[in-house]
């Protein structure tokens, strides 16, 4: 039985301790939130605090590896201890920052900075900046400006905006180690190194427990095996695997069940069996949004 205590840290992470494979995520963000939870406190003590500590991070990693799941529950986090107006997460693509000339680029970030003052903003596919032909330093110099505005303008650093940067590390640390000053304002990077085979199977347990569905033991097995068999040399599993296996078994599930001569019972109505497993995880692509699933 889950303890008290292991329920409380679990709810100061945002509820992501509990999410098989997110262990060592939880354990950078600690650090980062416990500072800005020390700030708090002192706040409400009366301390006054004109120096406050920033609230951006780096997300590094590769495509579902739970970086967007982490940034909804430091929404909520930020969002409980006063630091943002709203615990909502607004996503964008790091290209649609990028104009054709350098005015619109600056315009481009100025307004999305702006409009998402009291939320957090995450940036996808920052990397890409460093392809650009400055390596991105155009578009990460309107980034620090706009950011050092809004920190002044916000001044109790409770109605502005948190940032996250997504993207793959070795381009997003190059741009940063070029930009020292904006470095400043991201001072953590997270790193989400993927999916064990295990944990993939845990994963796929979760989400066909979110669904409804309980799986007999030769299912879980067999959903395990094939998710091994999915993830073997990809080098950093991607829960998008479990999501797609688990769409694939609710069709072969609600096939069998609608299929049947009599109106099934509530347990069968709710149970994933061996057979309503596939032998492989079909190679189409993932779905485009996130509602499936928790790890996108």
């Amino acid at each position: 039985m889950t303890s008290v205590t292991a329920l409380d840290q679990d709810r100061d992470m945002g509820g992501l301790a509990g999410l098989p494979g997110l262990e060592t995520v939880c354990e950078q963000l600690a650090g980062p939130i416990a500072v800005l939870r020390a700030e708090q406190a002192r706040r409400k003590a009366g301390a006054a605090v004109t120096r406050a500590a920033w609230k951006n991070l780096i997300f590094t990693g590769g495509p579902g590896t739970g970086k967007t799941r982490a940034a909804r529950a430091v929404a909520r986090i930020y969002a409980e201890l006063g630091l943002l107006l709203s615990g909502d997460l607004r996503e964008i693509a790091a290209a649609d920052l990028v104009g054709t000339t350098l005015q619109e680029t600056g315009a481009l970030v100025d307004a999305t900075v702006w409009r998402g003052s009291g939320d957090l903003l995450m940036i996808n596919d920052a990397h890409a900046w460093y392809g650009l032909p400055d390596h991105g330093r155009h578009v990460l110099r309107c980034l620090y400006k706009e950011l050092t505005v809004l920190r002044d303008h916000s001044g109790n650093h409770s109605s502005g905006l948190a940032v996250i940067l997504a993207g793959s590390e070795g381009p997003l640390r190059g741009m940063l180690d070029a930009s020292p000053a904006l470095a400043a304002r991201f001072p953590a990077v997270i790193s989400f190194p993927g999916y064990t085979a295990g944990q993939l199977a845990a994963i796929f347990a979760a989400l066909a427990g979110e669904a409804g569905f309980t799986l007999t033991p030769d299912a879980a097995r067999k959903a395990a095996t094939v998710l091994a068999q999915a993830e073997a040399g990809r080098g950093a599993g991607d829960a998008r695997l479990a999501v797609r296996l688990l769409d694939q078994v609710t069709v072969s599930q609600a096939r069998r069940i609608t299929a049947a001569a009599q109106s099934p019972d509530p347990v069968t109505l709710s149970t994933i069996d061996a057979a309503d497993v596939p032998q492989h995880v079909h190679p189409s692509d993932p779905p485009a949004d996130d509602h499936p699933g928790q790890y996108l």
